[in-house]
């Protein structure tokens, strides 16, 4: 069992305790944060040191490390820190959940979360540092790039992906179509052609109706 140190610790960072906990081989045994975010010095029951102290508290040697940051910067913040942690020597940790419906020989890479219920196709390629949220649908033939955020969104065959997007929940991505890099795609958005790079796409918002519920639901 690999001893593990998660960066962060906010909301994601309790995400990936939970999973990490509870459906992995490895042990979850302390958080990390840069110093100037350092609040408090527990977090879910175990210790939290300075990032510029970790190498003392949790040399590298015996300990892995998941980077628990969310899309701040189009998804750069995380992908820094996971480059910082590398040239501190830490192995990066993935994770898939045993719930996740993947492929035989599917590649895990670095960095990477798969949570329960996402369905990935044969043949599909997930880069470095991505997040799959649950219930996220990749068709087969479809290539992730690094660094990636995708939250429930349904991607179509041979979909490709540049390094750094967003895609928001519920999103839908038609087949072979590419999707520029650093891109935000919102929540709901149907995407039918190729997208820029550094571009946002957002969904159609509801509207509410001029007919009241109070109307619709009489009794």
């Amino acid at each position: 069992m690999r001893k593990l140190v998660i960066f962060g610790a906010g909301e994601f960072a309790e995400i990936a305790h939970y999973y990490f906990t509870h459906d992995s081989p490895s042990q979850v045994v302390g958080f990390t944060v840069d110093r100037e975010y350092l609040r408090e010095h527990r977090f879910r029951g175990l210790p939290v040191v300075p990032f510029d102290e970790v190498l003392r508290h949790f040399p590298p040697a015996e300990h892995d490390m998941f980077v628990a940051l969310g899309i701040g910067g189009v998804n750069r913040k995380r992908a820094a820190k996971v480059a910082e942690a590398e040239r501190l020597g830490y192995a990066l940790a993935a994770f898939c959940s045993t719930r996740a419906d993947v492929p035989a020989g599917l590649v895990l890479r670095p960095n990477t979360m798969i949570m329960e219920r996402a369905g990935i196709q044969p043949f599909v390629e997930i880069g470095r540092d991505c997040i799959i949220w649950s219930a996220t649908r990749i068709g087969f033939h479809t290539r992730i790039g690094d660094h990636c955020w995708i939250v429930s969104a349904i991607f179509g065959e041979s979909v490709t992906v540049g390094e750094g997007t967003f895609v928001g929940l519920n999103a839908t991505v038609a087949p072979c179509l590419s999707v520029g890099s650093h891109t935000i795609i919102g929540a709901g958005a149907l995407i039918l052609r190729d997208t820029a790079a550094d571009a946002v796409y957002r969904g159609q918002e509801s509207r509410p109706s001029r007919v009241p519920a109070s109307r619709l639901w009489r009794g």
